[in-house]
């Protein structure tokens, strides 16, 4: 298989705040950090953007072109995250050439990776995406399914409401 053996993205719609809202939205209370805020994929510029997004382990991007329509929407969660990630996409040529940007949607990286992916899925059906963009598929679950993921978080500890034998209710000086 040879780097230039995909055709250029379909472009979807323009990436604006409707779209970004629920890329955040589809994220729960997964999402952390602020706002997503363009990044430049400029040739000049990707080492800026790289020192950025290397930092993010976990989350959704949306690819855009030099008009801000959508050109990808993926996932990320695994060594090197976002910016490793957005790596793969531009050693493709039509990747290279069409991808002028990317709005970041940062996650807590200890986001089980069934969550994240399952937030990719959502953000697709939130934007409308699915049949729009060419050949591109994005996981299907159902707002259940997704809701069970996106919400489950592992409990590193827990703790009862009062330490036995205190039946004050007040746990203000109890030990933590």
């Amino acid at each position: 298989m040879s780097l230039d053996c995909c055709t250029e993205p379909v472009p979807g719609p323009v990436v604006d705040t409707r779209v970004l809202r629920h890329a955040w939205t589809a994220l729960g209370p997964l999402a952390c950090g602020g706002w997503p805020i363009p990044y430049s994929l400029a040739p000049g510029r990707r080492a800026q953007t790289f020192a950025v997004l290397d930092e993010v382990l976990a989350g959704l991007y949306l690819a855009v072109d030099a008009d801000g329509r959508l050109r990808w929407l993926g996932k990320a969660h695994r060594d090197g995250g976002i910016g490793a990630r957005l790596r793969d996409h531009l050693k493709h040529p039509e990747r290279a050439r069409v991808f002028a940007g990317v709005f970041v949607v940062a996650a807590d990286p200890f986001s089980p990776p069934q969550a994240i992916k399952a937030a990719e899925g959502r953000a697709a059906d939130l934007i409308g995406l699915r049949g729009r963009m060419g050949p591109r598929t994005w996981p299907v679950v159902t707002q259940a399914q997704w809701l069970a993921l996106v919400t489950s978080r592992p409990a590193p500890r827990i703790i009862s409401p009062r330490p036995a034998g205190d039946d004050t209710g007040d746990r203000s000086a109890a030990p933590a």
